[in-house]
């Protein structure tokens, strides 16, 4: 009998992915430095917590389903 091949779920690598990134870029917001822009304008926490946060998970989400694929096209 051959083995059983067994296959990456997808939708849980992007997932974790997206939850990772968003908590990394949240992080990143969170703790990082100063929140104004070099043309002098200040934004809140909030603002700064939000964009990063779905700029990391889309990034990490990205990731995450680009190794989702090489796991499942491996031999």
């Amino acid at each position: 009998m051959p083995p059983t091949r067994r296959y990456p779920n997808f939708v849980a690598f992007i997932s974790t992915g997206v939850i990772l990134g968003f908590v990394v870029g949240s992080a990143f917001a969170y703790f990082g430095g100063g929140n104004t822009t070099q043309t002098g304008r200040n934004f809140g926490v909030a603002s700064s917590v939000m964009f990063l946060g779905l700029l990391g998970a889309c990034l990490f989400g990205l990731v995450a389903a680009v190794l989702a694929v090489l796991l499942e096209r491996r031999d």
